[in-house]
């Protein structure tokens, strides 16, 4: 039936699966990640204890190579981070929205079994309501997204409101348990950029020391 395809959807779209580990895979150096994600796919960033075992480990052993392989890191946890923001700023316009909705549905078919009719205010246009008497009918109409409109019984359109209602709440639940683990592993890699930076500054100051010396005997 159409309510269970629509269901089925909208399971779909609560994003309790959702999968970003794709967007890792071609990051330069497997070896800055610890190789644990969380369920989402998110990897953890491996913190360096040493900067020389962490270069002897990758493809030249060069300073420059690790720094890249951090930054493009670290701009692809930003970006997904904007993402996790951005849905959950959306789920909590869409929970209260939701809510409303469900609650007015609950008051149709009460008022549906009892038959009785009841007076209510709607909106003609911005700041001007009229009022109207309304009959419930057994059934309601609900907006599906992409100007589609499907007119269900009550009953079916208390389940279909309530699965989108729990998909929205788990959904923010989720990015804010993403957005904690992301602020993690963003801080970690800014620690370790700045680690390496400064194994390289005292590197290069320590090669100049015998030259210095030299010019001085």
């Amino acid at each position: 039936r159409m309510s269970e395809q629509v269901a089925s959807e909208l399971a779909k779209k609560g994003g309790v699966t959702e999968d970003v580990s794709s967007q890792f895979t071609d990051v330069k150096m497997a070896t800055i990640l610890s190789g644990n994600t969380n369920p989402r796919g998110i990897p953890h960033v491996a913190f360096i204890d040493s900067v020389e075992s962490t270069l002897a480990a990758t493809t030249d052993g060069t300073v420059e190579t690790l720094i890249g392989a951090f930054n493009e890191l670290h701009q692809k946890f930003k970006i997904l981070e904007g993402h996790k923001a951005r849905t959950k700023m959306s789920m909590k316009q869409k929970i209260p929205e939701i809510t409303k909705t469900l609650q007015l549905v609950e008051h149709l078919k009460a008022k549906h079994e009892a038959e009785e009719d009841f007076m209510s205010h709607y909106s003609l246009s911005e700041m001007i309501y009229g009022r109207a008497t309304i009959t419930p009918t057994g059934n309601v109409c609900l907006w599906l997204g992409a100007n589609v409109m499907v007119e269900y019984p009550y009953g079916e359109a208390l389940d279909i409101l309530t699965l989108s209602l729990k998909n929205a709440k788990l959904r923010k639940d989720i990015c804010d348990e993403d957005l904690d683990m992301l602020r993690d592993q963003i801080i970690t890699v800014e620690v370790n950029m700045a680690r390496v930076f400064n194994y390289d500054v005292k590197r290069r100051r320590d090669e100049k020391k015998p030259e210095a010396g030299a010019i001085e005997a």
